[in-house]
């Protein structure tokens, strides 16, 4: 069961800074972020550096907290995403999964012990994120 905001965008949108050796760093649109991924196995970056792309982001959340106060943001600036906070904009109950706007869209997959169906919509949440974070380009 998926549980979801009306017309909320699944896809990030952002310039393709470089590609090498199975990863990405894209720049997403209107932010001064470079934020590396890794590409999924045997999938070639679809555009050449400068160049618009779009995507799914997939990532794994260490223990998520409720945050009280902030706004959206990943930490670093630049590099991989090792801490996010945004909201909730979708719930996937069946992969036990959370769609949060931090900035741009990612897909979080919670850690063992935490429930997505005890989420609600719109909440705002903090977390760490697991390394090797995926950025799947659009077909």
């Amino acid at each position: 069961m998926t549980v979801q905001s009306p017309r909320f965008p699944t896809i990030c949108r952002a310039t393709l800074l470089r590609a090498a050796d199975g990863r990405v760093v894209i720049r997403p649109l209107s932010t001064e972020y470079e934020i590396s991924f890794e590409l999924p196995k045997s999938v070639a970056c679809p555009v050449e550096a400068g160049h618009r792309i779009e995507g799914s982001i997939h990532a794994r959340a260490q223990k998520m907290h409720l945050a009280q106060a902030g706004g959206e943001f990943i930490e670093p600036l630049v590099g991989s995403p090792r801490i996010v906070q945004g909201k909730i904009r979708q719930i996937d109950v069946a992969a036990n999964a959370l769609l949060i706007e931090a900035i741009i869209p990612m897909w979080m997959t919670l850690a063992e012990g935490q429930s997505a169906s005890s989420m609600a919509l719109g909440t705002l949440v903090n977390f760490y994120v697991e390394p090797g974070a995926i950025f799947q380009p659009k077909a």
